[in-house]
């Protein structure tokens, strides 16, 4: 086992880890020390992704060297875009700024270049504490708890803009399926939502499955709603419950489906800017895992009533770049939808 040799180059190796390990344990601990890390949020406080960012700020500083305090900023505007480029043209990069990828952060670079300042293959994900399935679902006295029923009759379904994924995915739905959802905009934030619903000024809306279980658990309890569909391919348990894609025959159309769903997947990822050093995001990566693994971290969520499925910042990383890439023809249909004219 070579042990002479290895006990010489052992005693050498500890020697030189034992003067320089605590000296580079100081230096992050100082750069940390005494600062205040950002979270930016592209939605009005109250959301889903306000409560997990508000979440979240309550521990991540305890895992990072220096335990740095941690605050919740909101930039609401553009689906979210505001917020992001605000990270990647105006925040510091140097580690204390992070932001939420919200579902535009996948979708508007592609479709409206000039709208999106930033190049999202150039950011790096610290982690998702959950996905963000979603689910199109009806009041229970609308008449429709099918996807048959929706092409049947039309009725009305409550999004937040045109340009938002709760208004791509409807029109898709009438164009694939057949579905006769009329789409009516302005509905901003799940709240407006929830009492239009209930005042049958609408009768259908997307909305998060960790948002309905959350937020509306007696809706569920009391069978005021009916989930007709989910809306992508996260794993959401569903029983009894089709997914759209699977509903999908075609090739193309279900390539098309998954680009505008891959958001779901990604869910309540945080990001950190190009041009952050690697040691701070390998900082900051850790400290996300340490976070979302702690046990007082669960148990707050399950206080909070927020779903968790974790994943690491290079998991989402590499998924993104297996998946974040849409043909032209995709790119097409979907700026068709939004009404973007290039």
């Amino acid at each position: 086992m070579r042990i002479g040799i290895l006990c010489g180059v052992a005693l050498m190796t500890m020697s030189g880890a034992m003067s320089f390990a605590p000296a580079a344990a100081y230096a992050q601990t100082d750069f940390y020390r005494g600062k205040t890390i950002k979270i930016v949020v592209g939605s009005e406080p109250g959301g889903g992704f306000s409560s997990y960012s508000l979440l979240l700020s309550a521990y991540l500083g305890k895992h990072i060297p220096g335990n740095p305090a941690v605050a919740v900023e909101h930039r609401p505007g553009s689906g979210g875009i505001n917020a992001i480029n605000y990270l990647a043209n105006a925040a510091p990069r140097d580690g204390t700024a992070i932001a939420v990828a919200m579902p535009n952060y996948f979708v508007t670079p592609f479709v409206e270049p000039k709208e999106a300042k930033f190049d999202p293959s150039q950011f790096h994900f610290l982690g998702r504490i959950s996905d963000f399935g979603r689910v199109l679902a009806s009041w229970h006295t609308s008449g429709a708890a099918t996807v048959d029923d929706l092409k049947a009759k039309e009725t009305i379904l409550a999004a937040s803009a045109r340009r938002s994924t709760t208004s791509i995915q409807p029109v898709l739905m009438n164009e694939i399926l057949g579905t006769k959802m009329k789409v009516i905009p302005g509905f901003m934030g799940s709240g407006p939502t929830a009492v239009a619903l209930e005042q049958g000024e609408v009768q259908v809306s997307t909305i998060a499955w960790s948002t309905l279980v959350s937020l509306h658990p007696d809706w569920l309890r009391d069978k005021k709603i009916n989930v007709i569909a989910g809306l992508d391919f996260s794993d959401t348990p569903l029983p009894n419950v089709p997914k759209v894609r699977d509903l999908i025959d075609d090739p193309q159309k279900k390539a098309l489906w998954d680009f505008v769903a891959l958001p779901s997947e990604f869910g309540t990822a945080f990001l950190v800017a190009p041009g952050v050093p690697d040691d701070r995001t390998k900082i900051l990566r850790e400290a996300f895992d340490a976070a979302v693994r702690s046990t007082e971290f669960i148990e707050d969520a399950k206080k909070r009533n927020l779903d968790m499925n974790p994943k690491t910042g290079e998991e989402l990383d590499k998924l993104f770049a297996k998946s974040g890439s849409p043909t032209p023809e995709i790119v097409k249909t979907v700026a068709r939808v939004m009404g973007v004219t290039n």
